[in-house]
């Protein structure tokens, strides 16, 4: 898969995520189905930086740190959006740090180069990587999906995939 193979897939799932950030009201960013678990205004944050900013440690070779203990942090310890509007400026900067990332390396590296990710057992490519930022990106989508169901938004699946 070159680069611009990965940008046309993966441009679906950042304006599915983006669709459903839109259709999040401000009034239920403090939601959270039960204690432990991270409230849908640090499930937007967390959604707004899994492509670019995970690409741009890649290039940079700059991971953040990793806390002593368990894996995830602590929810409460997480950072929020402010306002969905916030969410949608963020995720769309993530975005265009993609593109900007992408290009600054060749499909030849994005396929082959392997990079070490500090909370993955094992080597892997840039694409490799990617793949899973965008997984990761899906993963949380979802997330958010049914976060704001439980909060008692009427949304059926198509949301989750980015149709009106």
């Amino acid at each position: 898969m070159t680069r611009n193979e990965y940008l046309k897939f993966v441009e679906g799932y950042y304006r599915a995520a983006r669709g459903l950030i839109a259709l999040t009201p401000d009034d239920k960013l403090d939601f959270k189905p039960q204690e432990g678990l991270m409230t849908i205004a640090q499930v937007l944050k967390h959604l707004a930086s899994s492509l670019g900013a995970s690409l741009e440690m890649a290039n940079k070779n700059s991971w953040p740190q990793m806390p002593e203990g368990d894996m995830p942090p602590n929810a409460d310890s997480m950072p929020h959006s402010q306002s969905t509007t916030e969410a949608l400026e963020e995720i769309d900067k993530d975005w265009a740090l993609l593109l900007k990332e992408i290009d600054k390396i060749k499909d030849d590296e994005f396929e082959k180069n392997k990079l070490t990710v500090p909370w993955m057992p094992m080597p892997m490519t840039y694409q490799e990587f990617m793949m899973q930022s965008m997984e990761h990106l899906s993963n949380h989508r979802m997330q958010l999906f049914i976060w704001l169901k439980l909060a008692g938004l009427k949304l059926h699946t198509g949301h989750l995939y980015g149709m009106p």
